[in-house]
């Protein structure tokens, strides 16, 4: 009998511990307030017609405080608005010409496809002797499948006239010729 009422006690006491740990994070939780939408209703209505609002002068001061805060920072923002407004009239178009210009030296970029291989054993093989080689070696897909099929590329280089010197190369090391191909 006494071994019952001590695990009873036991578990009783295991259940108000865990209560006192838990409920009040449970039940308390984070309080979040929308002050923009209560200065905004403080602002907005005359004062004394606002019964959410007491008449205290604490209120009253608060509310002038955060009324001025936010016209110094509108003000601010204005100026500011106008100023980069003002500065920066030339350098947006300076800014997309220069985007434009690196999105065309992108798309001229070239790889080498070695081939095209369905042996995964020969696709690391190869891929072993070239990083060996200090080749910038790359896969599609990037980790080569059994039974699919897998390209091995060489690059990207923005220099095809580079790469058609390698070829040569590539094909002593390895026994390639590849194809030279645009990168995307």
């Amino acid at each position: 009998m006494i071994s019952k009422f001590q695990y009873r006690l036991l578990g009783v006491a295991i259940m108000v511990i865990l209560a006192i740990i838990f409920l009040p994070w449970l039940l308390d939780g984070k309080k979040e307030y929308d002050i923009t939408s209560v200065s905004n209703s403080v602002l907005n209505s005359p004062p004394g017609m606002n019964p959410s609002v007491s008449s205290d002068s604490s209120a009253l001061v608060q509310s002038t405080k955060v009324l001025s805060f936010e016209v110094e920072e509108k003000k601010i923002s204005k100026e500011e608005a106008i100023d980069s407004t003002d500065q920066n009239k030339s350098p947006p178009s300076e800014k997309k010409l220069r985007s434009k210009q690196a999105m065309s030296e992108i798309q001229q970029e070239y790889v080498i496809q070695l081939g095209a291989f369905n042996d995964m054993a020969r696709v690391n093989q190869i891929i072993a002797k070239l990083r060996l080689s200090d080749y910038q070696v790359f896969t599609l897909p990037p980790v080569p499948v059994k039974g699919k099929i897998t390209r091995i590329l060489i690059g990207p280089d923005p220099s095809k006239d580079k790469l058609e010197s390698m070829r040569p190369e590539l094909y002593r090391l390895v026994g390639l010729n590849g194809q030279i191909k645009t990168y995307q």
